[in-house]
């Protein structure tokens, strides 16, 4: 079955012709036809970055670029590996860490509610004491 995805949503009206237009290009494709497996100039280059081919031999199968590109990677990891954090914005950091843990604090609504034998008790007895109260207040006045 066919299924107009660009339609305009107006129902099953004539279907365009989509034979006149172009086939999407090779570049929009997600994985590139004819490569079966990384070249071999990967393979020097990894040889030479594990320390197991000296930088000769990688330059040798024709790798010069990745050489080049990878000699940059590492003098600029090496100016980043020799940076080091000013001693007063050091200072500032580490005054304004706080000196304990911090602590979750949980609303009242939402934590635990535990109810001791002898909180009950205190609980029941405020109660029958303030009944007792109120009823005789109630009693005592006037009609």
């Amino acid at each position: 079955m066919f299924h107009d995805l660009q339609s305009d949503g107006l129902g099953d009206g004539p279907k365009r012709d989509r034979s006149g237009e172009s086939e999407r290009p090779l570049a929009d494709r997600e994985v590139p036809l004819g490569q079966t497996r990384p070249s071999a100039i990967a393979d020097a280059v990894h040889a030479w970055l594990d320390g197991e081919a000296t930088e000769s031999q990688a330059r040798r199968a024709e790798s010069g670029r990745e050489v080049d590109f990878w000699k940059r990677i590492d003098e600029d990891l090496a100016a980043r590996r020799r940076l080091r954090t000013p001693a007063h914005l050091q200072a500032q950091i580490m005054n304004a860490l706080p000196m304990h843990a911090p602590t979750l604090v949980t609303p009242w609504w939402k934590r635990e509610f535990v109810v001791t034998p002898t909180g009950a008790i205190a609980v029941a007895t405020t109660l029958v004491v303030a009944a007792a109260a109120a009823t005789a207040l109630v009693l005592r006045l006037p009609h």
